[in-house]
């Protein structure tokens, strides 16, 4: 993995672990923080899509708890957590991105009694899941694929 996808993918784990636990703070100095290690453009929205959230990408039904999107190094990343009452979020998850034209990757993926996990690409986008049955949550970071360059 090159460095500077490295520090992208830093900043989006940074992003989805820490922003939700300070949403009751300002979410401007963490924004900075972030933009300055990355040296991108970050919009930690909160309870909210973030702004360009791809509309081919469908969501899980439930209460959004945060969103969050960055643009580093002309890639763009979006992070979105959703609370859910549904016991079977993941099979849901699952076939409303792949009616939606996703496949599912082998790469990552699985399911514990914490949750599941599963990785599924589109020609345009990434999309990583996380559901926890713990707390009931339904992660994505959608990240675009960059066209190639010549």
């Amino acid at each position: 993995m090159k460095l500077p996808r490295l520090r992208i993918l830093i900043a989006v784990l940074l992003v989805a672990a820490v922003v939700p636990t300070l949403a009751a703070c300002s979410l401007n100095p963490v924004e900075s923080i972030i933009e300055q290690a990355t040296g991108g453009d970050v919009d930690l929205g909160g309870a909210a899509l973030p702004e360009g959230f791809p509309t081919e990408v469908p969501l899980v039904d439930g209460e959004i708890l945060f969103g969050g999107g960055m643009t580093a190094e002309a890639t763009q990343v979006w992070n979105v957590t959703i609370r859910v009452t549904d016991a079977a979020a993941f099979e849901t998850v699952t076939t409303q991105l792949t009616d939606a034209g996703f496949v599912t990757s082998d790469m990552i993926g699985g399911t514990t009694d914490a949750g599941s996990a599963g990785t599924f690409q589109s020609n345009n986008y990434n999309v990583s899941v996380l559901v926890s049955t713990t707390d009931t949550t339904v992660n994505y970071t959608v990240t675009a694929i960059a066209a190639p360059t010549p």
